[in-house]
């Protein structure tokens, strides 16, 4: 789970056919966004510069940043109102720690002080200009600290272990922490307004998007329980300029805008999501604007777009031309400051104001390639229609027909944002067609059908994900014998169980893959486990004597989501049985491949057993 410097290595038993995964660090790689023809992937690697955790505080916007070429190590970033970005934090400290095994809200802004959570061990730092960080809690417990909360000069934050969690209250010295609020389920999102506390709880037992119940605590004094139940997600709670608290609820089946001042009021009934999964704190898909002008995401399961609430209970939507948007809003003035992306600008930070103009403030890397704007299609299964993304290759043959790469997204309570991604275009570039998948049990298409795959795991995706595969061999746009399947993480048991059977795939690859279910109930973060017990159905764990497909395993040795253990039992296992299989892992890599070396080095392993699978199938 730590961030630091990433090698790459191969491991392998006998009976393996044999990758070198030693990435080429010395290679001269002058490639232009410009470029034509196949993407190289050492290039693509460095393209995958992030943002996220954006906010406004003490008069400018602040933002978390990674770039692959610096390992992954993520800085907290400063735009004043000279619209320079500056960092704010130390190049040897990454930002971010690993509250609920996801993190998020990991800095918080006073007039005088700054405080980040810190990758390495997930405890609290002052950040003093000139200085060694200061820790704010003691080093010595066993929590991990997240979800800061600055207000009123106190600040709040969330941490927790294997026992539960608290909302603690941290002196700004460092000197005391103050336990406000304990359970043995989970706490998110302290929130402060003079007296009153509102804060998140769900559970030990059950996941934040299945069931939550925000509360309001008087200090001193009891607390009232707003809204949630066991059949209702409350997510987001904020303090609104007219001392009213708002939040996002799906108790119409559709996570939608609420106010509470005493009473709960509907704010904006719409028949759609406006916001996404809680895998991390600190989400905040709306914003307060002057004059009583409300900003809201609204999400289709593939775009997400902001819709302008008036005073007077109006509705506007801003043609910001933005096709994706993170769950990360921010009010600038008379602006609204997002992160935001298209099908062919990655995403970057813009200033939008509310007829829809935008201004971008960090640079995003733009495709001038050839990029084809991706298709919104739906292919039948029974009495329903899989949706999904397709994107036609941009180079290789041309023939009408053209090798497919089946995505199935992690999660896999997760969606499938319409944005440029920069691994989609190295495959496309190179004569692939890649498909993304919104199989049941996605985000951003409702309540119901965020729970559809609960018991289902490893069935009702896997049926999807085989649905678009068999209607594009059938439209004569998938190559008969170079279908794959791809996926990380819960995707990557997606793509495993559809390799134990025979269908329209011919090869899987499954990165950071969860392999056994049943044991990861177990192995799983506290947080995730209620999610693993809702999910497991009658697939069950991934064994080698089921795969019928050739397969690629790509794990780093430091996942702290999925056990690397488990897929390199399924590697040695299948090597037993002399079996096709390749498996790479990355030394030091977590579950997310986020530095250049081990995006790199996955982008080629995976990209070779393709080539090759083809080569002997052909």
């Amino acid at each position: 789970m730590r961030t630091g410097r990433l090698s790459a290595s191969l491991v392998t038993w006998p009976g393996y056919r044999q990758r070198s995964a030693t990435v080429r660090q010395n290679r001269e790689d002058r490639m232009a966004d410009e470029v034509s023809g196949p993407l190289d992937a050492a290039w693509v690697a460095r393209k995958k510069t992030s943002y996220d955790e954006l906010t406004f505080a003490e008069g400018a916007l602040w933002w978390i940043q990674s770039d692959p070429e610096s390992g992954g190590a993520r800085r907290l970033v400063r735009l004043g109102d000279d619209l320079e970005p500056r960092p704010q934090t130390p190049a040897d400290i990454s930002v971010g720690g690993w509250l609920h095994a996801y993190g998020g809200g990991s800095y918080a802004v006073g007039p005088e002080n700054l405080w980040v959570v810190g990758a390495e061990d997930s405890k609290v730092y002052r950040i003093v200009p000139d200085e060694v960080p200061r820790a704010a809690v003691p080093d010595a417990d066993d929590f991990r600290y997240g979800d800061l909360h600055y207000s009123q000069g106190v600040l709040l934050a969330v941490r927790g272990n294997e026992s539960g969690d608290e909302i603690v209250e941290v002196a700004a010295d460092g000197s005391q922490v103050r336990v406000l609020v304990s359970s043995t389920g989970f706490l998110a999102a302290p929130r402060l307004h003079g007296d009153a506390l509102a804060y998140l709880e769900w559970d030990a037992d059950r996941m934040p998007w299945d069931s939550s119940r925000l509360h309001v605590v008087r200090r001193p004094g009891r607390g009232t329980v707003v809204a949630g139940s066991e059949n209702e997600s409350v997510v987001q709670p904020l303090w609104g300029p007219d001392g009213a608290l708002y939040f996002l609820s799906d108790r119409t089946g559709w996570w939608n805008l609420y106010s509470w001042d005493g009473t709960v009021r509907s704010v904006a009934p719409i028949e759609a999501d406006c916001a996404p999964a809680p895998w991390e704190a600190g989400y905040q898909s709306f914003a307060f604007l002057p004059d009583g002008v409300i900003v809201l995401t609204v999400h289709d399961g593939f775009q997400t777009r902001l819709v302008i609430l008036g005073p007077d209970g109006s509705q506007a939507m801003p043609e910001a031309g933005l096709t994706s948007i993170k769950p990360y809003i921010a009010a600038y003035g008379g602006q609204v400051a997002v992160i935001g992306s298209t099908p062919f600008s990655a995403p970057s930070l813009r200033l939008l104001d509310l007829a829809g103009a935008a201004q971008e403030i960090t640079a995003a890397s733009a495709a001038h390639n050839a990029v084809v704007r991706p298709m919104l299609r739906g292919a039948k299964l029974d009495d329903r229609v899989v949706r999904y993304l397709f994107h036609p290759p941009t180079g290789g043959s041309d023939d009408s027909a053209a090798p497919l790469i089946v995505r199935a997204h992690p999660g896999p309570t997760d969606d499938v944002p319409m944005r440029l991604d920069w691994t989609v275009q190295y495959f496309t570039s190179r004569g692939f067609a890649v498909a993304e998948v919104a199989y049941r049990g996605s985000t951003g298409q409702g309540r119901a059908f965020r729970q559809a795959l609960h018991g289902h795991w490893g069935e009702y995706d896997v049926a999807d994900c085989e649905a678009v595969a068999e209607q594009l061999l059938a439209d004569g746009v998938a190559r008969p014998g170079a279908v794959f399947i791809t996926g990380a993480s819960a995707g990557g048991y997606t793509a495993l169980q559809a390799a134990c059977r025979v269908g329209p795939f011919t090869a899987a690859t499954a990165t950071s893959a969860i392999v056994d279910p049943v044991r990861w109930t177990t192995t799983a973060p506290r947080f995730q486990r209620p999610h693993a017990r809702a999910l497991a159905g009658p697939a069950g764990p991934v064994h080698a004597n089921m795969i019928a497909l050739p397969v690629l395993l790509i794990h780093g040795t430091e996942d702290g989501i999925a056990p690397v253990a488990d897929a390199q039992h399924l590697a040695a296992g299948l090597a037993a049985r002399r079996h096709d299989c390749e498996a790479v892992i990355l030394a030091g890599v977590g579950h997310y491949l986020s530095s250049s070396t081990s995006l790199q080095a996955a982008l080629e392993a995976e990209l070779g057993f393709y080539e090759r699978v083809m080569n002997e199938t052909a």
